[in-house]
């Protein structure tokens, strides 16, 4: 079922993607207007697929946990790498305060999918200003937290954060796209990982999101 949900969208993309580089000849910009609107809508599609696949296997007990040292610092650096552009694209600024060495031992993939959720959400709710990303031990643990100086979250929508197709939104902010989902499956995903999130909001001064984890996970390596 999931290669079948996915296939699709890959080539709507994939092609429309090509038509919108030149490949197959010229286009106006009516045309390309209309072929981006297409392309982040089958983006936004699979996002939501993704986040619904992965939410029915940790629910149903399916998910395969990968547990290995990793370098926590050489993920977070690629994290950076990867919000270079979008973070340019809004004039922010992104700032890391990593050791050059954090060995961990958990599940590498899952650790990057809620990180990146974090950051994801800082670029999306913040409009000016930074976004710093620390990471650092304490008592047999390693913390990671994504600070904003974003639009923030009111008090009363906090406990909302982490609940499935829950969209917060301040009152006269623009809408801003997203599945509603993120948060949910990043606290299932932590909870798989033995670790926890804690969440800390000021409307109009921004958010800090952090993770916390055990350095050493207990399982077989894999």
């Amino acid at each position: 079922m999931s290669h079948e949900l996915r296939t699709p969208l890959n080539s709507i993309i994939g092609f429309t993607g090509i038509i919108l580089q030149g490949i197959t000849g010229e286009i106006n910009e009516e045309q390309r207007k209309q072929l981006t609107m297409v392309k982040n809508s089958a983006n936004h599609l699979l996002e939501l697929i993704n986040d619904i696949i992965d939410l029915s296997k940790i629910e149903a007990g399916k998910v395969e946990l990968r547990i290995k040292e990793f370098n926590l610092s050489d993920l977070i650096r690629e994290l950076e790498e990867h919000f270079r552009v979008s973070v340019s694209e809004k004039d922010l600024k992104l700032s890391l305060e990593v050791p050059g060495r954090l060995i961990v031992k958990s599940d590498e993939r899952r650790t990057k999918q809620v990180l990146f959720n974090f950051v994801s959400n800082a670029v999306k709710f913040t409009d000016r200003g930074k976004i710093a990303i620390k990471a650092l031990k304490r008592d047999g643990s390693v913390e990671v937290s994504v600070r904003d100086t974003g639009i923030g979250i009111k008090k009363d929508h906090m406990e909302r954060l982490f609940q499935a197709f829950s969209r917060i939104r301040n009152e006269g902010e623009p809408y801003r796209e997203g599945t509603g989902l993120g948060l949910y499956l990043s606290k299932k995903i932590t909870d798989l990982l033995n670790g926890g999130i804690r969440a800390e909001s000021e409307v109009g001064k921004g958010s800090v999101f952090t993770l916390s984890l055990p350095l050493h996970m207990k399982g077989s390596e894999g």
